[in-house]
């Protein structure tokens, strides 16, 4: 085609009318091919927003109940009688 003098624009516009938008390296940023160029973007931007949100619900500080000192007491010294039974 380009022997015949043909131009660029009608050479790979005949091709592109034989195979369709197949036949071009890059879709053409219009139409149904736009979203080619747009899902990748705004499915990254999704994933990293999940993230966010995932990272800040857990990061909140968790309530801890009080534990009355008697009670802890008499946890150390359980652990203390079970450890002297190793010496």
């Amino acid at each position: 085609m380009q022997a015949e003098g043909a131009s660029d624009e009608v050479i790979v516009a005949s091709f592109v009318k034989k195979s369709g938008n197949q036949a071009l390296a890059v879709p053409p940023a219009e139409g149904f091919s736009l979203m080619a160029w747009v899902m990748p973007v705004f499915v990254i931007m999704l994933g990293l927003t999940m993230i966010w949100l995932f990272v800040r619900r857990f990061r909140k500080p968790i309530a801890t109940a009080e534990i009355e000192p008697a009670a802890l007491d008499r946890y150390h010294e359980q652990i203390e009688k079970d450890m002297a039974k190793f010496d």
